[in-house]
């Protein structure tokens, strides 16, 4: 059987296991894209230790990628509209391993906040022109396993950043690991420039109209508040631990890099048992109670240490990845079925630039005036008390729904 015939039964698509290889191309540039923010994370104790800055500046590297990821998310459909997706994503590449180069030869704080958010502002075209590339190249009943596939890249890169950052410190600096990092990007770009298949359409830019609508539904920040803080659940804590567990329990840089790379192996499988339990007992109270959690676990990281500091380490990420198949549920019904993948495109990157910006800025703020583990339990309490907010609201829309449906029953059962 050709190609051609093979594509033709399924629709104009070729078989999945066809296009799984370039889907595993795509899925590399991921973990590249995900790695050139996080890596930061685990480097951050020797950073500080070599440039001499306190907490705060430490946070703000994040709120300068954050700063630079959320415009270009937001407004990616205007490059991809104009230079198709596949260059749309080799442009991404190429800028992000441009900009870390750059960035591991910066001396000045005002290079460094430059060169981050010039990487943020390169890295976040990436993601809605892959994730239009995928739903392209795979038919549609196969759309789920095409991104799960694609999505395996951020969980992997939680895992061996810690790991790769020892490597860095052990055998060269965090300048040199930050360049080899950057020409790796490069490189990866020009092979996906060559070799790469698919993404020939164009995107569709961003339609204001459709963002004025979402900015006019109440439920639209209450889910940008809570995307914010389960943003900051994972992403903010993922990203000042390492200056916790070294600065503030005295644990060494290679134990803590081991111990942050461990506590991420469980969270690949928990959304499975997440989105059961989403649809058991409903997505709005699953992704309440996750984040509750999420947030009460939170809370122990900055006050415990020992055996319990562990089992929080541990434990607070897998609840914090529980939030979010739920959450993704309840964010697309809000614009029904034409414009739900419109509320995630705007939403996201919103709860981004404040969950794994400002978040962490605000947690080495608070460490520089008093400690970090006082900056983790403001996090957490955050994260609770829009928990409890939530499920008040929540529970008063229910309460109103019923409200409304009773009249209607008076007036079926009088007739």
């Amino acid at each position: 059987m050709t190609i051609g015939t093979q594509a033709t039964e399924n629709g104009g698509y070729l078989p999945f296991r066809r296009v799984l290889p370039q889907i595993l191309f795509l899925s590399s540039l991921f973990l590249l894209n995900f790695l050139s923010r996080i890596i930061f994370s685990p480097l951050l104790p020797q950073i500080e230790r070599e440039l001499g800055f306190g907490h705060t500046v430490s946070g703000s590297f994040f709120l300068w990628i954050s700063a630079g990821y959320f415009p270009s998310v937001l407004f990616s459909g205007f490059v991809s509209a104009r230079i198709t997706f596949k260059r749309t994503i080799v442009l991404s590449t190429l800028a992000a391993g441009s900009a870390l180069v750059i960035l591991s030869h910066c001396e000045t704080m005002n290079g460094i906040r430059a060169a981050l958010f010039g990487l943020g502002l390169a890295s976040g075209l990436y993601l809605p022109a892959a994730l239009s590339t995928i739903t392209r190249m795979v038919a549609p009943s196969f759309w789920g396993r095409g991104i799960a596939v694609h999505e395996l890249a951020p969980n992997i890169g939680f895992i061996i950043a810690p790991l790769i950052c020892g490597v860095m410190v052990e055998w060269s600096t965090w300048r040199h690991g930050l360049e080899v990092i950057g020409f790796c990007l490069i490189v990866m770009a020009v092979l996906y420039g060559l070799k790469g298949r698919g993404g020939k359409d164009r995107g569709v830019p961003l339609d204001p109209a459709v963002f004025r609508v979402f900015l006019a539904m109440p439920q639209f920040w209450l889910m940008i508040l809570l995307f914010s803080l389960a943003i900051c659940s994972t992403m903010g804590v993922y990203a000042m631990l390492p200056l916790l567990l070294v600065t503030g329990q005295g644990i060494d840089a290679d134990s803590a890099n081991r111990l942050l790379s461990l506590s991420r192996f469980c969270t690949i499988i928990m959304p499975l048992p997440a989105g059961w339990l989403g649809d058991r007992y409903g997505n709005r109270q699953m992704m309440v109670a996750a984040l509750l959690l999420a947030g009460l676990l939170t809370i122990p990281i900055g006050l415990l240490s020992g055996v319990p500091l562990l089992a929080a380490v541990f434990l607070q990420p897998m609840v914090a990845v529980c939030f979010f198949p739920s959450a993704f549920a309840v964010l697309s019904t809000l614009g029904g079925r034409k414009l739900g993948a419109a509320a995630v495109s705007l939403c996201i990157p919103m709860a981004f630039l404040i969950g794994g910006g400002v978040m962490p800025t605000l947690i080495g703020g608070i460490g520089d005036r008093f400690n970090l583990g006082a900056g983790f339990v403001f996090a957490g309490l955050a994260m609770t008390t829009a928990a409890v907010l939530a499920a008040i609201i929540l529970r008063l829309e229910v309460a109103r729904t019923m409200e409304c449906k009773e009249p209607t029953n008076r007036e079926d059962t009088g007739a």
